[in-house]
């Protein structure tokens, strides 16, 4: 899987399983990629190592809140129109906070970014995407579970699946495929922060936290960032140009043990 004529943009890039994904398409030579994220200086950070170790690539940069279409196209425009074409998108932005059903601002903040923010990438990258192209989502388990305090998450990543489900099934006739990847329990910043703020409310130790989620696990490990990145890169390849409207579990084997 060599994408050394192969041009990508990837939300969310800054850390976690986008930063994963930018760094393996980098690796596998990448001729261009833009790295789209909110938060300017560790996206800014990232793309300097990274122009360090892959020269052969020609990485830019795009610092917007994806939710907001018309900040989103300003900082996008300019570097479609360098880039000239888009053959992979990765939608790995996303944001988690939980909320009580009544709090309404958490709601459109979550649903602003996880759902319609990609729905704004997709469509910005569409116009400029060749036949042949690739889209992957990425969901999450909870796209297809509930959970107590996350009606906004799980309400963004249910609605991903629908909408890779259809749009595969619009852009088919462009030979484009779009597919889902639904991680769960990855060691992300996110997840920790996610652990510790929970771990505070009822009083232990984060790590314990982090300890009781791997013995739910039948692998007895979190999945890693590059472990989504793999998978994704896959779906981003010219061996998965077969596949579509699909959506994909990469969880350690933890659905099928509950």
């Amino acid at each position: 899987m060599n994408f050394n004529q192969k041009t990508a943009i990837v939300t969310g890039s800054a850390a976690g399983i986008g930063a994963a994904t930018a760094k393996l398409l980098c690796e596998r030579n990448i001729a261009a990629i833009i790295l789209l994220d909110v938060a300017a200086d560790a996206l800014q950070q990232f793309a300097s190592e990274l122009k360090q170790l892959h020269s052969h690539t020609q990485i830019y940069t795009g610092v917007a809140n994806i939710a907001d279409n018309n900040a989103l196209r300003e900082a996008l425009q300019p570097l479609l129109t360098r880039l000239e074409r888009v053959d992979i998108l990765v939608n790995s932005a996303g944001v988690a906070d939980e909320n009580e059903p009544d709090e309404m601002h958490i709601w459109h903040k979550v649903l602003g970014v996880n759902l319609h923010g990609t729905y704004h990438t997709t469509i910005a990258s569409l116009a400029h995407m060749p036949d042949g192209g690739r889209i992957i989502n990425v969901s999450s388990i909870l796209g297809r579970a509930g959970n107590v305090r996350n009606t906004a998450y799980c309400t963004s990543k249910h609605a991903l699946l629908g909408f890779t489900k259809s749009l595969a099934l619009d852009v088919a006739p462009r030979k484009i495929t779009v597919n889902a990847v639904l991680p769960a329990w990855v060691d992300t910043p996110m997840l920790r922060n996610e652990i510790a703020l929970n771990a505070e409310k009822i009083g232990v130790d984060p790590e314990q936290m982090l300890r009781n989620a791997k013995k739910k696990i039948p692998l007895k490990r979190l999945t890693k960032s590059e472990d989504v990145a793999n998978l994704i890169a896959f779906l981003a390849s010219n061996e998965a140009s077969s596949i579509t409207a699909q959506s994909f579990t990469i969880d350690g084997g933890f659905t099928c043990g509950v």
